[in-house]
């Protein structure tokens, strides 16, 4: 029988797709942007409470668009598209992840 083990990080976390990026020649799209909010998250000490991680597709696809989505320890899924760029991307998910651990 499978063990129920508590999660290590404590609020969420969040699912980056990789093949939304690939499929419109920015293969390393979700990568970079998770390395970028996880060096973010180490400076500022919160990388323990919101894990942050790529994804194979998550099933939301929508033409030149980003998928992402955020699992809570707690509640809803949340799903989100947005543009394919690496800024807004990241500043989308930096702001998401204050706006999350605020609660």
């Amino acid at each position: 029988m499978a063990n129920i083990n508590k999660t290590p990080w404590a609020v969420a976390s969040v699912f980056i797709c990789t093949k939304c990026g690939a499929k419109y020649n920015q293969p390393n799209l979700a990568e970079d942007v998770k390395t970028a909010v996880r060096k973010k998250q180490r400076a500022e000490e919160t990388n323990g409470k919101i894990r942050v991680i790529t994804s194979a597709c998550l099933g939301v696809c929508y033409p030149e668009k980003q998928t992402y989505a955020v699992i809570p320890v707690e509640g809803k899924t949340e799903v989100y598209t947005t543009e394919l760029n690496q800024e807004v991307l990241h500043q989308e998910i930096v702001d998401l992840i204050e706006q999350k651990l605020k609660g």
